[in-house]
């Protein structure tokens, strides 16, 4: 084999690797956003009324219980309008922050998930 088609040899594997390693990451987008989805369940199970800076507690469960998982992204989003109010707050109520939580949360399960990707 000569060096141009040891060079050509690897560029190829190298490609193919790197297909192969793309193919992994998004088939795991939907546990991902699984493990985003069930730490949201947990951060939001918090008792109502729920005290300014922490997240808002469950009066109704219809923030905590509806969660979309977004395709082609590790992405979850609320179906409630009203989860951006809760989020940064309005004038006349403090904001009860919940999206990092959420995210704090996962991380650990969601770069298990990733982490599996090799070899």
């Amino acid at each position: 084999m000569t060096p141009a088609e040891a060079a050509e040899a690897v560029k190829v594997q190298v490609q193919t690797d790197k297909e192969r390693i793309e193919q992994q990451v998004i088939a795991r987008y939907p546990r991902a956003s699984n493990a985003l989805r069930n730490a949201a369940l947990s951060v939001l199970a918090n008792p109502s009324p729920s005290a300014p800076g922490s997240p808002p507690g469950v009066r109704s469960g219809h923030l905590k219980n509806n969660w979309h998982m977004s395709g082609g992204a590790v992405c979850i989003t609320s179906g409630m309008g009203y989860a951006g109010y809760l989020e940064h707050g309005t004038r006349k109520m403090a904001a009860r922050p919940f999206v990092d939580k959420i995210q704090q949360t996962a991380l650990p399960n969601v770069m298990a998930i990733f982490e599996e990707i090799g070899g």
